[in-house]
């Protein structure tokens, strides 16, 4: 009984968070300056496969800043209402197994998407392995 009791305690907070819904908008900030927000990106789920698109770029001199150095399927499209992660799916706790696009250098990256307690996504882009990489946080966006 107490070996139950343990298993389930230790894997409550598991389930909450795995609970928690990532989809819908979320504001980005700047790799460099987590106090400046770059980007509106709106999260959804295509058959079971987590999609990243961006909405809308907050600076108003970037709002018309194309994928200058994006590989040839996205060379010079706009960077608003790019895709910049398809078909992430959920294992461990954790949304990973696709590449997430850095727009502004035409890179892709491991990804991994973790919720977090309140409306917070930790979203962490490596290169090779999850150790060489670099954790951003994303909070949802508030609509009225």
């Amino acid at each position: 009984m107490k070996r139950a009791l343990t298993c389930l305690l230790l894997l409550l907070p598991l389930t909450i968070l795995s609970g928690q819904s990532v989809h819908g908008k979320w504001i980005t900030y700047d790799i460099f300056n987590s106090s400046v927000e770059e980007a509106v990106v709106e999260i959804y789920e295509v058959d079971g496969g987590l999609y990243v698109r961006i909405d809308s770029i907050i600076p108003e001199e970037h709002r018309m800043d194309v994928c200058s150095r994006c590989d040839e399927s996205l060379k010079d499209q706009p960077i608003k209402g790019l895709e910049i992660l398809k078909g992430a799916r959920f294992e461990d706790g954790i949304w990973q197994g696709a590449k997430i696009l850095n727009a502004k250098n035409g890179r892709r990256y491991g990804c991994h998407i973790t919720p977090t307690k309140g409306d917070t996504l930790k979203v962490r882009g490596f290169i090779g392995y999850p150790i060489f990489g670099k954790n951003l946080y994303w909070t949802r966006l508030k609509e009225d």
